[in-house]
């Protein structure tokens, strides 16, 4: 008779294995096999972030892992179960520490979390708050550690940038994938984590596209696609916009401008915005004024927060979530006025250009804005243009033919 030898059950396997029907490791972010076999590792399911169980060995293997779990200090005894109810139970399983997204908690807590804060109230929601929702919402979980493994490998030196990168990717490609089957019900056990992703989406696109070898780098089309996300997301999760206010996360609804003296430059740009506005409301069919004055006044208030705070992530992720769908919609079919309107955004994008996500972003769009604008519309970008080469866009134009 033949006997089939026992083994454990994967429980939590990666969904490459399951469709091969292999034994997988459970090796986050990447198992074992896929990176043998050189494939996306993807897991689907809810496993443990930090403690994985794993079967008991017997024999001298057993031995050896507990003296191995002994000598750990991160690891209880396994001894210290022994006389207490359930203890059969308990040390039929040996938990182990994955340390790298130990690590990856420590970078939020610690740093990362800072990225999405505006004053002390939102810092301590993304610090704990947010976290906490983390804990039973796997595609959040998933968009914080990979955040800040992206974050991490701008900190680290070059030996290591490359590791964290690949664990960045991996956590987001997760992320999306469990986040997208929820799109479609939305109710107050998610509501949380759906709007705390929103902001890790925007950063993460920012970030992720000035890595080293990106293949898909700042770009107005790419800017169009993060608006478009951002916008989605906050759309389906205003369903639940009462629920939210009257919740703990209710600091991030409060987006008060801080006071502040205005330069004149800026006071003079967003006046000729408004009047060009007015302008293209009367000569243009298409043209919405009443929904372009509230994306102008969207912009103006939180750039504000751009001034007062250059690195602040506020107004580059709160106008990617607020631009209408008819600016969208105008600036995918390069309508100039749009495109105006997003140069003024990309002169604010570039103040908070030492913000390790943003970077170039401004004036890599900016110049492709200026590209496509017709040469009759080119004075309208005097104001980002400046902002961004220290010259008019007259001069700035002669510098590009030269």
């Amino acid at each position: 008779m033949v006997y089939r030898r026992s083994h454990a059950k994967s429980r939590h396997g990666c969904s490459t294995c399951k469709r091969r029907r292999v034994k997988c490791d459970e090796q986050r972010p990447h198992c074992t096999n896929c990176v043998q076999r050189k494939q996306e590792c993807v897991y689907s399911t809810e496993g443990p972030y930090f403690f994985a169980g794993k079967p008991r060995k017997s024999g001298r293997t057993r031995r050896s892992s507990i003296a191995e779990q002994n000598a750990d200090p991160f690891v209880g005894n396994v001894s210290a179960t022994e006389g207490h109810p359930g203890a059969a139970q308990a040390s039929s399983v040996v938990p182990t520490l994955n340390m790298e997204q130990l690590e990856l908690e420590l970078q939020w807590i610690t740093q990362t979390h800072n990225l999405l804060a505006r004053n002390e109230e939102t810092r301590k929601v993304w610090e704990v708050l947010v976290l906490q929702e983390a804990l039973h919402t796997p595609f959040l979980m998933h968009g914080i550690l990979g955040l800040s493994a992206l974050h991490l490998s701008r900190l680290r030196d070059d030996n290591s940038q490359a590791k964290w990168l690949s664990i960045a990717m991996s956590h987001k490609n997760v992320a999306l994938s469990i986040f997208s089957e929820q799109l479609s019900n939305i109710d107050q056990s998610n509501a949380k984590a759906m709007m705390s992703f929103a902001g890790l989406v925007v950063a993460f696109r920012l970030g992720s596209s000035l890595t080293p070898g990106s293949t898909d780098g700042p770009s107005l089309a790419s800017l169009i696609d993060i608006f478009t996300l951002a916008r989605g997301v906050q759309a389906v999760v205003s369903q639940q916009h009462e629920f939210l206010q009257e919740s703990n996360f209710a600091p991030l609804f409060n987006i008060t401008p801080p006071e502040l003296t205005w330069p004149e430059d800026i006071v003079d740009a967003f006046r000729r915005l408004e009047e060009l506005n007015a302008q293209c409301g009367q000569q243009l069919v298409h043209h919405d004024r009443a929904i372009y004055e509230r994306d102008i006044d969207h912009l103006r208030s939180l750039s504000a927060f751009t001034l007062v705070q250059p690195q602040s992530m506020t107004l580059v992720g709160g106008f990617a979530i607020r631009a209408s769908k008819h600016c969208l919609h105008d600036l995918s079919r390069e309508h100039p006025f749009a495109l105006v309107l997003l140069a003024h955004y990309c002169g604010f994008l570039h103040m908070a250009r030492e913000n390790w996500c943003v970077g170039p972003w401004g004036s890599i769009v900016l110049e492709e804005i200026q590209q496509l604008l017709p040469p009759d519309w080119q004075h309208h970008l005097e104001w980002p243009v400046r902002q961004v080469w220290g010259v008019g866009s007259d001069e700035f134009g002669v510098l590009m033919e030269s």
